[in-house]
């Protein structure tokens, strides 16, 4: 397949020069000026150098925010640069100081018809995939290196199917997947979702109510495994990635909601033990579901209170601890909702915002489905701090910097 990095146009926020010819077909991307001595630049490119430089990214106590969202080009630029569904920005904040350290805007050859799912980060790599299209990227946003993966069984199915935007606002398939680390150099894509007649395939060995496949960068192919969950997965919420395994959220069954574990080393389904009552028989659009710090959490709004509860697990024990209680409804904070445009203190809000860091104050950044924007929230004080806004935000992730590239 012809690589789809030598197609990648990018643009900066410091106001460069966007180039305006695209690399040559055959040309490779320069990874550092020809004054190094070759040593020096095999190293650079050498797995063994991206493997420590990120072992050191990771241990790093600072901690960075990537706010990722389609950016739209000034109609002078449209004559020049592809359409502004091809373009994704990154944008890196610091966590503590809230301050902008970088954004880069990368165009991406097939573009996404407006309908962007983004995974979260893994080594620095996010995978950016669209339902509608046929298009799937792994990008690495430091380095602005990119690859474009053959569709998924998915992708194709759903393009033969041609459903209209009635249908699309109906299915309840899970257009979300996961982007996982087996090992060393051996990444994954893990995409789980509802089985029904639009993506109904005779080639799949699993006949039950999920499918799965699973991406292979070495073999560049994608398969479907025989044996999935035998629960319907809740399209609205995201997969989490901890500690080895993948995390999804079900259906209701019979008043209870589960969680499916995804063992990656095996690539086995199994049932969660040990779910907190409270949220085991919630509504789960109630409840939310995210990684902190490598961990699994779960969290739920209570409906009288209003309080937030976030539960983390003890993945070697097998049970829960309660890490936060977050009272939004005490701490209505004029400027941060006019700033943001949405009203963080709603009595009537019952969807639970979703954390997505925690600070070295233990203030806690929080989203929202309903806003673009984050907020801190400070326990102590209970109050709220303006973090950052953006209309066309798609997915805000703790993140660190890599070299990895060429996978």
């Amino acid at each position: 397949m012809e690589s789809a990095e030598n197609r990648v146009v990018v643009a900066s926020s410091e106001g460069k020069r966007k180039r305006s010819k695209r690399r040559r077909r055959n040309e490779k991307p320069v990874i550092a000026p020809s004054s190094l001595p070759k040593e020096v630049i095999e190293e650079m490119e050498s797995l063994s150098f991206a493997e420590r430089h990120l072992k050191i990214a990771k241990e790093s106590r600072v901690k960075l925010i990537m706010v990722i969202d389609s950016r739209l080009l000034a109609w002078n630029q449209l004559l020049f640069y592809p359409p502004p569904d091809s373009n994704v920005s990154f944008r890196m904040f610091c966590l503590e100081s809230a301050s902008l350290l970088s954004s880069t805007l990368i165009n991406f050859s097939q573009g996404f018809d407006n309908w962007i799912f983004i995974s979260g980060n893994c080594d620095g790599l996010f995978c950016i995939h669209s339902p509608k299209t046929q298009s799937i990227y792994v990008v690495n946003p430091a380095t602005r290196w990119l690859r474009q993966l053959p569709p998924a069984r998915f992708q194709i199915l759903m393009h033969k199917f041609d459903p209209s935007l009635e249908e699309w606002k109906a299915m309840d398939s899970l257009f979300h997947l996961a982007f996982v680390k087996k090992a060393a150099a051996d990444y994954k894509l893990v995409w789980l979702y509802n089985s029904d007649s639009y993506n109904a395939d005779p080639s799949c060995p699993n006949e039950g109510v999920t499918k799965c496949e699973v991406f292979d960068f070495r073999a560049n192919a994608w398969r479907y495994l025989a044996c999935t969950p035998s629960y319907r997965i809740f399209p609205r919420q995201k997969p989490a990635y901890a500690n080895g395994s993948v995390y999804w959220l079900t259906e209701l069954h019979e008043g209870r909601i589960e969680v499916v574990d995804f063992d990656i080393q095996t690539e086995t389904f199994r049932l969660l033990q040990n779910i907190i009552p409270a949220i085991a028989s919630s509504d789960p659009s109630h409840v939310d579901m995210c990684t902190l710090d490598n961990h699994l959490c779960m969290s739920k709004r209570e409906h009288v209170t209003k309080i937030q509860e976030i539960w983390r697990l003890k993945p070697t024990e097998g049970t829960w601890e309660m890490i936060f209680s977050i009272d939004l409804i005490s701490c209505p904070c004029p400027r941060t909702e006019i700033r943001d445009q949405f009203e963080w203190s709603r009595k009537d809000l019952v969807e639970p915002s979703t954390p997505v860091a925690v600070c070295k104050n233990k203030k806690i950044l929080l989203s929202h489905s309903y806003s673009r924007g984050l907020v801190k929230y400070d326990p102590l004080t209970k109050s709220l701090d303006f973090f950052y806004r953006d209309p066309m935000a798609w997915r805000k992730v703790t993140y660190f910097q890599s070299l990895i590239s060429h996978i």
